[in-house]
């Protein structure tokens, strides 16, 4: 008796270790892992399936140029993030909102809102790297993962468009997560993650706290000493905080990366502010001179 107590204690013992093992991702650029069981494939069917939710219910940008330059600097995020398991889509909604959302599995969207009141291309890696951060660190599927439990997970099929009431609800909740926002501590990690990947990518990181100055200068209601014990997202001050102590511990080179105001000013702003508009195809973002301009703030 007490050795078949002993032989199934062990085989609980492996099994355990090698689900923790399976299951043991990576989740940042700084070391950080998560235990997740929920495979890439059902990752990317339920970020598929949201996402043409959100383009039936959304109006996309048409405009070609914008699209293009915005996936173009999005790309150039998600080749230097640590996640290169999943194909992303970075995708700019016609909307007044000061918003951006990620999807699990790839999917990144900005309001046309939030692009207006960017003031370069480097304020733009920021915000889509924060949100490649929410990817990289699968943010939204760990909340899912917590809720409904890796089992139920697995069972949505999400194979078509019709999906049952169970699976409309899910993503119905997902949405709603990804909108409102996430956690202080994964809200922390995706802005340190978005200065990050900028730097990398070629950007001057220093980007990343113009941005969240920009976003709270455009915010009516700031919290402040007991109100923010209350609130679930972190101040903007705590998040400028919290950018500034990581930016020192960057390479000291990125600091000389360009924001490249001109380029932005003529890929995004003066299009969406109805100013030179042109008919013709202008060529591909990728086609953008690779002659960095200088460091100077727009």
């Amino acid at each position: 008796m007490a050795m078949r107590r002993i032989y199934a204690l062990s085989l609980l013992l492996i099994l355990s270790l090698f689900a923790f093992a399976c299951g043991v991702v990576r989740t940042s650029p700084f070391g950080e892992t998560s235990f997740i069981l929920i495979p890439t494939s059902q990752e990317v069917a339920i970020g598929a399936a949201t996402a043409r939710k959100v383009e039936s219910k959304e109006k996309l940008c048409k405009d070609p140029i914008v699209n293009q330059y915005v996936n173009w600097v999005g790309q150039r995020i998600a080749s230097v993030s640590d996640r290169h398991d999943i194909k992303y889509h970075y995708k700019v909604i016609e909307k007044d909102e000061l918003n951006a959302f990620a999807l699990p599995g790839g999917w990144v969207y900005i309001y046309t809102g939030l692009l207006k009141k960017l003031k370069n291309e480097a304020d733009l890696a920021f915000v889509l790297g924060h949100e490649t951060g929410h990817i990289v660190g699968r943010h939204a599927i760990r909340r899912l993962q917590l809720i409904y439990g890796i089992n139920f997970i697995l069972s949505l099929t999400l194979s078509g468009k019709e999906l049952s009431p169970v699976e409309e609800q899910v993503l119905k909740v997902l949405y709603q997560i990804v909108i409102s926002g996430y956690s202080r501590k994964e809200e922390f990690e995706a802005d340190t993650m978005g200065a990050y990947y900028a730097g990398k990518a070629g950007w001057n990181p220093v980007a990343s706290i113009e941005t969240i100055e920009i976003l709270d200068s455009l915010i009516k209601f700031k919290p402040s000493g007991v109100e923010e014990l209350f609130t679930d997202h972190p101040t903007n001050r705590k998040r400028i905080e919290n950018l500034n102590r990581w930016i020192r511990t960057f390479p000291r080179e990125w600091l000389r990366n360009p924001f490249n105001g001109e380029r932005y000013r003529e890929k995004v702003l003066r299009r969406l502010n109805g100013r030179d508009i042109k008919g013709g195809k202008e060529g591909p973002p990728g086609g953008v001179s690779s002659n960095r301009e200088t460091g100077q703030r727009a």
